[in-house]
C-alpha cells in the first residue's frame, strides 16, 4: 500500500469514530504510523481532511446520512420562521429534538448549516429540470408549457410568501467571508453546469436555438427567474407575480426557439 492510500485508509477509520471538525493531523499520523508533516503535505489544509471525512461518512454511514438529513430539515423550518440571523443552532437542535453537540458534530457554525441548506435546494432544483424541459420543448405548444411552468414556480413561491427567496438574499448581501462564497460558488457552478448540460441535449436535438452559448444562457435563465422574484420581495404591489408568467414565457421563448 503507497503513502497516500494509507493516509486515505487511515482517514476512512478514524471517520467513524471522531467528529470530522475534531480530526488533526497527528490523528491521521498516528493511525498511518507516519509522521504528522508527512500527512499534512500529502493532503493539504484541514479543510481537505474535513471534506474526505464527510465523504466517507455519508456513503458508509446510513445513520449519518439520517441525522444529517433531519437537522437540514429542522435548519429550513427554524431559518423559515424566525430568519436567519434570528435562529440559533440551539434552536435547531430543539426543533430537531437532538444537542447542539449533535448538531455540531455535523456543522461546525450556522453559516454552514445555511449553506448546507442552499446547496441541497439547489440540487433538488436541478433534479427536477430534465424532466421540467422535456415536458416544456416537446409540448405542442412549448411557449404555453413554458408559460405554465414559469407560473407554477412563482404561485409556489407567494404561497411561501417568499420566505425562501428571502432568506437566502438576506444571507448573502450579510456575508463577506471569501470561504462562503467560495462554497455558494460551488453550488451555483454545479447547477449552472447541469442547467447547461440540458439546454445543449436540446439544442442537439433540434428544440433550442443551437446559435446561442448554452453556459451563457443557462445562467440568464436562471438570473430572469431569480431577478423578477427579487423584484417581487421587493415591490409586491408592483410585479403581478401571479399573473406574470405568460410574459416572462413569451419573452424568453421568443428569444431560445428553434428556427429551422
Amino acid at each position: 500500500m503507497n503513502l497516500v492510500d494509507r493516509i486515505n485508509e487511515a482517514i476512512k477509520k478514524i471517520s467513524v469514530e471522531k467528529a470530522y471538525d475534531k480530526v488533526t493531523y497527528a490523528d491521521i499520523a498516528r493511525e498511518a504510523d507516519i509522521h504528522w508533516t508527512t500527512v499534512k503535505r500529502n493532503i493539504g489544509s484541514k479543510e481537505n481532511i474535513r471534506i474526505k471525512i464527510l465523504e466517507y461518512q455519508a456513503v458508509s454511514n446510513e445513520s449519518f446520512k439520517d441525522t444529517r438529513t433531519k437537522i437540514i430539515d429542522s435548519a429550513e423550518e427554524v431559518f423559515t420562521q424566525l430568519g436567519y440571523d434570528g435562529a440559533t443552532l440551539d434552536q435547531v437542535a430543539e426543533h430537531a429534538n437532538m444537542t447542539k453537540g449533535a448538531v455540531y458534530w455535523h456543522f461546525t457554525s450556522k453559516s454552514e448549516l445555511f449553506l448546507a441548506l442552499i446547496d441541497r435546494s439547489l440540487k433538488q432544483l436541478l433534479y427536477h429540470l430534465p424532466q421540467q424541459s422535456k415536458d416544456v420543448f416537446y409540448s405542442h405548444n412549448p411557449q404555453e408549457a413554458l408559460s405554465n411552468l414559469l407560473q407554477s414556480q412563482f404561485m409556489s413561491c407567494e404561497h411561501d410568501q417568499g420566505h425562501r427567496p428571502t432568506l437566502f438574499f438576506e444571507f448573502i448581501s450579510k456575508r463577506r467571508d471569501e470561504e462562503i462564497h467560495k462554497k455558494l460558488h460551488q453550488s451555483f457552478s454545479q447547477l449552472f453546469n447541469g442547467t447547461t448540460e440540458i439546454i445543449q441535449q436540446m439544442q442537439q436535438q433540434k428544440r433550442l436555438n443551437d446559435d446561442l452559448d448554452p453556459h451563457k444562457l443557462a445562467v440568464t435563465l436562471h438570473a430572469i427567474m431569480n431577478g423578477m422574484i427579487l423584484m417581487w420581495l421587493v415591490s409586491p404591489e408592483s410585479v403581478p407575480l401571479r399573473s406574470i408568467g405568460e410574459e416572462v414565457a413569451k419573452i424568453v421563448w421568443r428569444g431560445i426557439e428553434y428556427t429551422k
